[in-house]
């Protein structure tokens, strides 16, 4: 029998340059019907495909949860030193913690009050409105410092972002509720401007800056749509997003990509958009985050999601590195640099037993098998040839120069300093 419960967190498959790998739903489904999310790619898939179609939901254990956060020494599991270091845990990254099923179930709103009484540090990614209006929600937000919330929005087109975004109120809701928590005294809200899908969001990106800072958020973040040219979901989804971008999206995405099956735009298209996002964040003060694997240089600090330097999120991770090397005086970053939380957050368990972690390719396993996590990242990190390395993942922001004493390599950064 399957369990009846969802089984969350999970470590982020972006870990290598995550500054909150330690990732957490509430829900197993997402009641939005958004056509870009990648969640749908990853969940539409196998054995639990019919499932998530069908949107059958579990939702986590609360007592499990609070279990691991009040005593992470017995029941934490590999989570328990991350717990204990009180880094800021990413809520919401497959799913949608405050969605219609949240709105059916209110199992976040438990999960807030426990994580208020314990005032535990948070940050939260969400399309939803409702439940800043909600004086249930709202009671517990208030004042709470260490929550900081996201609010993904892409344009400002209500009749496009009802197209492309199923079931999410409008953009006029979303900046609503930035205003509302704004206004909470809490850790601040962040426009979370991602995907950015050139034929939508190029439209609008600026206003929309602009009005997002109007209504109180102190931060941006931005990443580019990726095409999964594999994905039979996101085939079926095309002629929707040709009809809206007015060109045809797969064709586009496969002349301006270096890459195949799973294709990213190259720097040189991006960069008028980043240049001109980072300027307008600059005028109004704004701290601006690049969550995109080109430009991530750019950000404010090591966290692409947009949370402040002061904040106790992950240091151990390539954006982290990225800005060590962008502001120090021999513009070098070393594995010592970096090292320090990944030893001491992921060196406890094998890579291969990581909880939610994409561990199945045959050549992975064997490759990877008998290392820690830790010390995937370290090979990570001295094979600039593999595509989660420093090199190969920012397209040569860092490029190695040396080796340390202990055989480590050294990068130089070679960025974008707009």
């Amino acid at each position: 029998m399957p369990n009846k419960y969802y089984q969350s967190p999970r470590w982020s498959n972006e870990i290598a340059d995550c500054s909150m790998p330690m990732t957490f739903d509430t829900y197993s489904n997402c009641s939005f019907g958004c056509l870009y999310c990648f969640a749908q790619f990853q969940r539409g898939v196998g054995d639990t495909k019919e499932a998530y179609l069908h949107k059958d939901v579990r939702n986590v254990s609360v007592e499990r949860i609070k279990r691991m956060f009040t005593d992470p020494d017995k029941y934490g599991g590999q989570f328990k030193e991350y717990i204990k270091q009180r880094k800021v845990m990413q809520w919401g990254g497959l799913s949608d913690q405050f969605d219609g099923f949240e709105r059916q179930r209110g199992v976040t709103l438990e999960l807030l009050k426990f994580f208020k009484e314990i005032d535990y540090p948070l940050c939260f990614s969400t399309k939803a409105a409702w439940f800043t209006e909600d004086d249930r929600y709202m009671s517990l937000i208030e004042g709470q410092k260490n929550w900081n919330f996201k609010f993904s929005i892409i344009t400002l087109d209500d009749k496009v972002a009802h197209i492309i975004e199923k079931g999410v109120p409008s953009p006029q809701k979303r900046l609503d509720a930035i205003e509302r928590i704004a206004k909470a005294g809490a850790g601040g809200a962040t426009l979370r401007l991602r995907p950015f899908i050139i034929g939508i969001s190029d439209k609008t990106y600026l206003d929309l800056i602009r009005e997002a800072h109007n209504r109180g958020a102190d931060a941006m973040s931005t990443e580019f749509f990726c095409v999964e040219m594999r994905s039979p979901t996101l085939k079926a989804f095309m002629p929707t997003f040709n009809e809206v971008c007015g060109f045809d999206v797969m064709k586009f995405y496969k002349l301006n990509s270096v890459s195949s099956g799973y294709l990213r735009l190259n720097r040189k298209v991006k960069e008028p958009f980043m240049r001109n996002m980072k300027n307008l964040c600059d005028e109004l003060g704004m701290r601006f985050y690049v969550s995109d694997a080109h430009f991530k240089e750019l950000c404010c600090n090591g966290s692409c999601c947009g949370l402040p330097p002061t904040w106790n999120y992950s240091r151990g991770q390539w954006c982290e590195a990225l800005q060590i090397a962008k502001n120090s005086p021999d513009s070098l970053v070393r594995w010592a640099d970096v090292k320090t939380d990944i030893m001491g957050l992921i060196s406890q368990f094998q890579w291969i037993r990581a909880n939610g972690f994409n561990c199945n390719s045959s050549e992975k396993r064997a490759k990877y098998e008998g290392m820690t996590m830790a010390d995937y990242m370290r090979w990570l990190w001295n094979n600039p040839q593999s595509g989660q390395s420093p090199y190969k993942l920012f397209e040569g922001a860092l490029v190695p120069v040396a080796k340390d004493e202990e055989g480590n390599l050294i990068y130089k950064f070679n960025g974008a300093r707009f």
